[in-house]
């Protein structure tokens, strides 16, 4: 936790960046599809990327049929090895909800509510209980937000479930345009 807190501190961030979440959590979509964006926000040195167990699950899974899963393995690996302090691999976490019948149903509503596990398992660590965590950590997702209406009904609750814990979940093109907005 000291060093998550001198990385916290090392971050620099102007006065407009700093609207922005320090931790950014991409989903295995992100990851398989835009690759490149989550390694120039990883280089960028602004924000810590969390990868939760549950997305390199996500990309095991794939990475048969998808060159994209295998490429952002290969990253990761790479960037863990070399102990990059941007990028960190978050551990099974603590207490969560089981919904293995949600598991077969639908199964990218499961990995958003492993996700959000994963960022309240953040935002616990990181606050200290009384603070407000609203803003600090986004997911990003390779799924297309402007009309919620077009998902199924359990990964619309999954959206409301982030949005009421304050988890903002962006599309990753949508975030890194923004951020470069802020210059």
């Amino acid at each position: 936790q000291l060093e998550v807190s001198q990385l916290e501190g090392s971050l620099q961030q102007p006065k407009a960046q700093s609207a922005m979440s320090p931790y950014l959590v991409p989903d295995t979509q992100a990851l398989c599809q835009h690759l490149a964006v989550v390694k120039q926000l990883a280089t960028s040195g602004r924000f810590i990327i969390i990868i939760p167990r549950t997305v390199i699950d996500g990309l095991d899974f794939l990475k048969k049929e998808n060159a994209g899963a295998r490429d952002s393995i290969r990253y990761l690996e790479a960037e863990f090895k070399k102990g990059n302090r941007y990028i960190r691999c978050q551990k099974d976490v603590g207490k969560s909800f089981e919904r293995h019948k949600l598991k077969r149903q639908d199964l990218d509503a499961w990995n958003l509510y492993k996700i959000l596990d994963s960022c309240k398992q953040l935002t616990v660590s990181q606050g200290s209980g009384e603070d407000d965590t609203t803003g600090m950590v986004t997911i990003i997702t390779g799924f297309q937000l402007e009309d919620p209406s077009t998902f199924s009904a359990p990964m619309q609750s999954a959206i409301q479930a982030a949005a009421n814990a304050s988890v903002e979940i962006k599309n990753v093109l949508e975030f890194y345009k923004q951020w470069k907005e802020m210059g």
